[in-house]
This record gives C-alpha cells, structure tokens and sequence, in this order.
C-alpha cells in the first residue's frame, strides 16, 4: 500500500517538475521575442534564420514590436521552426505564437505550432505589444514531453 501511494506522489512530483521547466522555458522565450531585438539586432535582413542568429527578438524596445521581424519570423515557419525554437530555448517543446486585436477578432500573424485538440498538458499566456502603435495581444501556447 505504502509503495503505490509513493509512487504517486513520485510521479505527481515529476509531473509537476516537468510543467515547471515548461513554465521557464515559455517564460524566458517570451521575454526573448517582447523585451530584445535579438542577435543581431538586424538579423531581420538576413537571408535565413541560421547559425548567424544567435537570439532571436521581436521588438524595436520592450513590446514595441518590429512588423519586419514578426513577418521574417513567420515566413521562416516552415523551413526554420526547429533552429528558431532553439533559438529561444524552447528544443524540448513546440509552440505557437499568434499576434492579434485585443478582442481576438483580427489575427495579424501566426507563427510556429498549435496542438490539434485539446492538449492536458499545454501552457497558454498572452502578453501585451504594440504593433505600428495599436495594442495587441501577444497569445504563445507551449507543449510537449520535456
């Protein structure tokens, strides 16, 4: 009796431990993306996000976001999505990042991976940005095993 009730909480306990390390990862990428530039601060003008992107940021200052450098990010999705999670510290997850009106109603730009369904074990925040002086909300979904 007294093994299985430590095995719960054993595994309990690295559940808890894994979404906390989700939680950091998430944390730390969307600082990365709303207070730098990254870099290097151009590495919008780059040909491809590669081995000359060290970090890779979305912002001119903290949330004012660069229109050039969410549209480079996202057309690189589909050839770069591994590089730039690692990027961002985020190699043991997926994501997705979508950029939209307060509301929700307009989605200005998507980039990365959202989980098809729903997911048990996916992490959601918003933060707030400006995009060419308006407010937007900033929505990243983070999952996987870690």
């Amino acid at each position: 009796m007294y093994i299985l009730l430590w095995n719960n909480i054993a595994l309990r306990w690295n559940l808890t431990a894994e979404h906390t390390k989700m939680e950091a990862s998430a944390f730390f990428a969307a600082e990365s993306l709303l207070a730098t530039p990254g870099e290097p601060e151009s590495w919008e003008m780059l040909q491809h996000i590669d081995g000359n992107v060290s970090a890779i940021g979305l912002v001119n200052g903290r949330n004012e976001l660069n229109r050039m450098k969410i549209e480079k990010l996202v057309a690189e999705n589909a050839t770069a999505y591994e590089t730039i999670k690692t990027r961002l510290g985020m190699q043991r997850y997926d994501f997705g990042m979508r950029i939209a009106d307060l509301y929700g109603n307009v989605i200005y730009y998507e980039f990365g991976k959202f989980p098809v369904g729903s997911f048990d074990d996916s992490l959601n925040f918003n933060r707030f940005g400006i995009l060419d002086g308006e407010p937007v909300i900033v929505h990243m979904e983070v999952w996987g095993s870690g």
